[in-house]
């Protein structure tokens, strides 16, 4: 197996698809699944800037009555490719910091930040947010391999690390509640949060931060009964 590190914009991204150049093998990989609330923050972070994870394609060259031909299969990152792609086809519109929030639930520093892109499709950002979002680069990594099941075998081995739980994204957000889920909830690999006695005494073991994720919900109730004077839905998601 050899691998090329390169670069390709969202709009070779796009083109490639487009002319069916760049497609997905249906016999391995499962079809669209995520949802629009990730669909949606995945463009978000492009017109941030943000770094986007690395995407596999595989590089297949082949060479039929004399005549050659070159195609990329995905090997990981179609969830993200299918996300850029209805994006740039006007599938659907951006969150709103602010009046999604219910929905998006960005940290509190996002929501004061200017977002022009905010609500908007494709077509209605402006001229300078779409040729930005069209040329940003994504980090790929084409393979070339003489066995097809070297592909397959990359894409289980890439499937199988252990993704993070909901609480273990919270851990990540940053902010003042966070640091209070933090020292209440606990979290033992680091001795200067060793939680409070009720939710040490209540879970044992803090199975992947199931004693933060309780903290979290507990004071999720309390903040929202008393804001808006009604429960929030405190699920685990």
């Amino acid at each position: 197996m050899e691998m090329e590190p390169s670069t390709l914009t969202v709009q070779q991204i796009l083109d490639l698809r487009h002319n069916k150049m760049l497609t997905v093998n249906a016999e391995y990989q499962r079809g669209p699944v995520w949802s629009s609330s990730q669909k949606k923050r995945l463009i978000d972070s492009v017109l941030r800037g943000y770094p986007i994870p690395l995407i596999y394609l595989h590089h297949i060259k082949t060479s039929v009555a004399g005549m050659q031909r070159e195609d990329l299969e995905v090997i990981d990152g179609q969830q993200r490719i299918n996300s850029l792609y209805e994006f740039k086809e006007g599938a659907w519109k951006l969150f709103d910091p602010i009046k999604d929030d219910k929905e998006a639930r960005f940290p509190n520093f996002i929501k004061d930040i200017k977002c022009p892109w905010a609500g908007c499709t494709f077509e209605s950002l402006a001229s300078d947010l779409k040729s930005n979002f069209l040329n940003t680069d994504l980090f790929v990594v084409k393979i070339s391999t003489s066995s097809p099941h070297e592909a397959r075998d990359l894409f289980i081995r890439l499937q199988s690390g252990l993704p993070l739980n909901a609480q273990e994204k919270r851990d990540a957000w940053p902010g003042g509640f966070t640091e209070f889920v933090l020292k209440y909830g606990g979290k033992p690999e680091i001795p200067r949060y060793p939680g409070h006695d009720f939710f040490r005494m209540l879970i044992q073991g803090f199975a992947r931060g199931k004693g933060r994720q309780l903290c979290a919900q507990i004071a999720m109730l309390f903040l929202e009964k008393r804001r808006d004077g009604d429960w929030t839905d405190i699920r685990e998601p």
